[in-house]
């Protein structure tokens, strides 16, 4: 294989924000990831294009923003509702970058410990094979076959004289287990990486891997998740104690120790091709630890929330210079040119970022619709010449206007400004977020 069509791997750490790679953040220690930033390219100025999952990935997946692909959360629909029209193909991913790869001669293989990113939500679109970790527990569902309870299933099978499927199932159920035995710490990267140990992929690939361990819940409040923890702190109904609040963020920031691990077990697959291999190592969104009074990830576009990490070791010793705003949108385009042989990734002027309200359902919240209505709201958040301006777009009040992410005041710098809300302005009526 030569370098024109180079190894392509995406690893995706998801909810990891920024801070949380020790390249980004002295203070913190993730070995395996700063001596791949030691032989890569790190991007100072990357962002996100959507605060939660869903809209993100079809966003990496399509080189779309969530405005035009149109996979996102309204006041109406919540994730559910998505996830259910994606399923049934009523939303549809336009062409993938997986299908474009394929169409080249790739090999292109998927693993997801995300069950929104998966075959059930079609975003297997494009690749040879899509691995999703949420189905570990097709085993229990192959045994329900054989009867209702496990007493059933042992009895049925020894009548039907079956040892040898008895004994299959008993040590793939041990195997799921001890895999899978240290949550929420693990959330799918022992599986992941066990997997990748008993694989062997034809070269070229595209190694697209969704990793978990960043996500909440962890250890301090996974009791309280499906009590949609976050939504009750967020209307203040039953909001997080500060003292809960420092150990969830300190459990956060131990988590990239966890995800850091995994990511070792991963390069060592990758040993024998890593010179020829352009591996990307990012993030679909951060996530808020009450720095301005939010917990969780959606809703808002914080820069804990848009601002991700994004280190791309290329093949070889290419290192293109860099310059503008880094978006997950366009690692479309920059992928389309790896596989031509052709490393190089020029930013953007201007990147976008774009949230539509809060993508979690509501059901078993008791909040007032009037209260809803203050933070159930689209908003976009524009990066342009190192300023970013987000803009609320149920009441067009500036919620944020700062330069290099830093707040600053409107006359500081007066032209800059005009120039954000007139690049909004510009895009009114072309899509659905509609400034007043």
């Amino acid at each position: 294989m030569s370098l024109k069509q180079p190894n392509i791997v995406i690893i995706l750490m998801d909810t990891m924000r920024m801070d949380a790679l020790g390249a980004y953040n002295s203070s913190l220690s993730t070995p395996v990831a700063d001596a791949l930033a030691r032989d890569s390219v790190i991007y100072e100025n990357a962002v996100t294009p959507s605060s939660w999952t869903l809209p993100s990935h079809a966003s990496l997946f399509t080189g779309m923003y969530p405005s035009e692909h149109e996979i996102h959360e309204s006041y109406e629909v919540k994730t559910d509702e998505l996830v259910e029209s994606m399923h049934e193909g009523r939303l549809r991913l336009p062409k993938t970058i997986a299908e474009y790869l394929k169409g080249l001669g790739y090999n292109t293989v998927g693993i997801s410990a995300n069950v929104q990113v998966s075959s059930y939500t079609r975003m297997d679109s494009g690749f040879n094979a899509f691995v999703d970790i949420t189905k570990k527990d097709e085993v229990a569902e192959q045994a329900t076959s054989y009867g209702r309870t496990r007493g059933e299933v042992v009895l049925n099978l020894i009548k039907q004289g079956k040892l040898g499927e008895l004994l299959r199932l008993y040590r793939q159920r041990r195997r799921h287990i001890r895999l899978s035995e240290n949550y929420p710490i693990d959330k799918g990267g022992n599986w992941i990486t066990w997997l990748l140990g008993r694989t062997s992929l034809e070269a070229p690939f595209f190694l697209f891997i969704n990793m978990m361990e960043m996500h909440d819940p962890y250890p301090s409040d996974v009791r309280y998740v499906p009590n949609q923890f976050h939504l009750n702190d967020l209307f203040r109904i039953r909001e997080i104690s500060p003292g809960l609040m420092r150990r969830i963020r300190r459990e956060y920031f131990e988590q990239s120790r966890v995800a850091d691990e995994y990511l070792g077990r991963i390069l060592r697959f990758l040993k024998g091709v890593y010179d020829e291999t352009l591996i990307v190592l990012t993030s679909d969104h951060g996530q808020a630890l009450k720095e301005k009074n939010y917990y969780g990830h959606g809703i808002y576009l914080y820069d804990e929330l848009v601002r991700v990490p994004m280190v791309v070791k290329y093949p070889g010793s290419a290192r293109p210079a860099k310059s503008g705003i880094y978006s997950l949108v366009g690692l479309y385009d920059m992928l389309k040119l790896a596989a031509e042989g052709v490393f190089e990734w020029k930013g953007q002027e201007l990147a976008l970022s774009e949230t539509y309200g809060i993508q979690d359902s509501l059901a078993g919240i008791d909040v007032k619709d009037e209260v809803r209505r203050a933070y159930d709201v689209p908003r976009k958040a524009i990066f342009k010449n190192g300023y970013k301006l987000v803009v609320n777009g149920s009441t067009g009040e500036v919620e944020e206007f700062s330069h290099n992410w830093k707040p600053v005041e409107v006359n500081d710098a007066k032209s800059a400004y005009d120039d954000l809300i007139n690049e909004l302005y510009i895009m009114k009526g072309k899509e659905k977020f509609v400034l007043p």
